[in-house]
């Protein structure tokens, strides 16, 4: 299975979860068995889980469940995010079962327990930061403060065989087929043919990666090479725009634009991208001070 598409969530022996604060540039569609709660601190993102979308924006949270294929990307620059990763066999002596939790707070939910999850996430925040004697017993305390909460105030229902998403094999022969050829003219007749799916599937994988259409994913990876290439080169961008596969220079810097929010000069010249190890998150650099300061603000609520 491709390395981009399931992230490897890693833990560290003193805490049984991932928190990490990330200026979120955009991550391509990828799974993982954690559950990962996203907490915009500063600015918005747009969320794409299964079929769903969402723009979140200073303060809301969002819950991708283990295997669910989701994606990120910034509508607007200079997004500031908390993201708390955490796998469900911390519950298994508990409950023998798994569960889906619904958490999303561009829908209808309670203040009350809104700021219940923000408080608790920014408190972990600020303890793996500071990190005071006996940070780690702190950390799990809070873990197990969150997942009393969902359970309090979250719908859920018992998920059955998650060990990975549905079709998995399917969307990742899309995903392995656009990589090697996003430079050519693709078809969707003739990716179809290639990889022996009806258009119906490839719709619904594509559906399922919150990409309306396979020129979505296409375009993803075409401007990621861009921005690969404007990066570690000098290279003239009318020869980048070829080279990452579009037929015009007024294309790339349309789609350009509308994926990074910038153009491709003013992403050239800004801060460097902090580089992913598994190629599949996009992160830019970020004032820590700032971070932390908009942590200790939501830790009082």
């Amino acid at each position: 299975m491709s390395q981009y598409e399931l992230e490897y969530v890693k833990r560290t022996a003193q805490t049984p979860l991932t928190c990490r604060i990330v200026s979120m540039e955009n991550s391509s569609p990828h799974w993982h068995y954690e559950y990962e709660a996203f907490l915009v601190l500063r600015g918005s993102v747009s969320v794409h889980c299964e079929a769903d979308t969402q723009r979140l924006s200073d303060g809301d949270i969002y819950l991708f469940n283990p295997s669910e294929i989701h994606s990120i990307n910034q509508p607007e620059p200079n997004n500031l995010c908390l993201v708390l990763q955490f796998h469900p066999n911390i519950y298994s002596d508990i409950y023998d079962t798994k569960f889906r939790f619904e958490l999303n707070t561009c829908k209808s939910m309670p203040l009350e327990s809104i700021d219940i999850f923000r408080q608790i996430m920014a408190q972990i925040g600020i303890l793996l930061h500071e990190k005071p004697n006996g940070y780690p017993f702190y950390v799990r305390a809070r873990l197990f403060d969150f997942i009393g909460a969902m359970f309090k105030y979250l719908k859920y229902h018992v998920q059955q065989g998650w060990e990975q998403p549905i079709d998995i094999e399917d969307f990742d022969k899309i995903k392995r087929y656009i990589k090697q050829r996003f430079a050519e003219d693709i078809s969707q007749t003739q990716m179809c043919r290639d990889l022996g799916l009806s258009r119906a599937t490839l719709h619904r994988q594509l559906k399922k990666a919150g990409a309306s259409s396979y020129k979505v994913l296409i375009n993803y990876y075409r401007i990621e090479h861009a921005k690969s290439m404007l990066r570690t080169t000098t290279t003239a961008i009318p020869y980048i725009a070829s080279e990452s596969g579009f037929a015009s220079e007024s294309s790339f810097y349309r789609v350009f634009k509308e994926l990074t929010s910038v153009s491709p000069n003013q992403y050239r010249e800004s801060p460097q991208t902090k580089p992913s190890s598994l190629g599949i998150q996009g992160y830019s650099s970020f004032s820590e001070s700032e971070a932390i300061s908009l942590l200790r603000e939501m830790c009082v609520g």
